[in-house]
């Protein structure tokens, strides 16, 4: 999201594309939604879209079979605290959030007193080694996509794996798209079965997954170009007025809360929850 904004940074610095130095960057300009939402169209229309992240996350998570006050949280790519908040809403028994960013660690550290925040690459191969095996639930949401290497994920969700422990459940949004769709800078949809298998091979299974959007987001889940045009046309006037971003999203809001509710599938991003093997399942028969 926001390739122009970033590729006119690139231009004018005349860098090749750094994740950390890109996010730095992003954050230090627009600390806001608008910041680690899609930066083209505006803080108004960004927080239209998070609450329907937030009521869809909030209606799969509380039905898990969870006594909040008991869980340990892992927070992937915590940015500008908006998970964080819904968690400790929730009233989980320990929260720790996690970001590439020097700026996000700083900030939230000053906001949020209460909850560790560590600066780590969840790709690193040494991300978190003292952390091994203790969390009950790791999320990392809109974060995944935004690992460019394919190396560098399959890294991210072994570390992921390692770091959670037996039967603990692994929250994160991503595409999931159905062929392979371009590449971007600083974006990329995998596929479904690509997915899908990179958990598999980590004792993670996928035991549900939901769209987060059918109205709200770019529908990049299609082998057309025709739906993906008609978007861009639809939200130009968001783009050039942010203002109007109100105007849209109370109108699509309720449309998006009962898409989000009746379908199974989306054309954009989907919410996926992943439940690590436990040890009667590790253990050899």
């Amino acid at each position: 999201m926001g390739n122009n904004w970033y590729k006119k940074m690139a231009v004018a610095q005349d860098k090749p594309f750094v994740a950390r130095e890109y996010w730095e960057k992003r954050l230090l300009d627009k600390w806001g939604l608008d910041g680690v939402g899609h930066v083209s169209y505006g803080r108004p229309f960004n927080e239209w879209t998070y609450r329907i992240r937030k009521k869809v996350f909030l209606r799969q998570v509380r039905a898990l079979p969870l006594d909040f006050q008991q869980v340990n949280v892992l927070d992937i790519g915590s940015g500008t605290g908006f998970w964080l908040q819904v968690w400790r809403s929730l009233g989980v028994r320990a929260l720790t959030g996690l970001d590439l960013t020097e700026v996000a660690v700083r900030r939230l550290g000053d906001k949020y007193p209460d909850v560790r925040v560590i600066q780590q690459d969840i790709s690193d191969p040494e991300a978190l080694l003292d952390k091994i095996g203790q969390f009950d639930v790791i999320s990392a949401i809109d974060v995944l996509y935004h690992i460019t290497s394919d190396r560098d994920y399959c890294q991210a969700i072994s570390n992921i794996a390692a770091l959670l422990k037996p039967s603990g459940y692994f929250i994160f949004s991503e595409n999931l798209v159905h062929c392979k769709a371009p590449q971007e800078q600083h974006f990329v949809s995998r596929t479904l079965d690509d997915v899908t298998q990179v958990l598999s091979l980590q004792g993670l299974r996928i035991q549900r997954r939901v769209p987060v959007f059918v109205c709200m987001n770019a529908p990049v889940d299609t082998s057309s170009i025709v739906p993906r045009f008609l978007w861009r046309v639809a939200m130009a006037p968001v783009q050039f007025v942010p203002a109007l971003g109100h105007l849209y999203g109370a109108a699509l809001f309720p449309l998006e809360l009962a898409l989000t509710g009746l379908l199974t599938e989306g054309p954009s991003t989907e919410l996926v929850i992943c439940q690590k093997a436990s040890e009667e399942e590790d253990s050899p028969s």
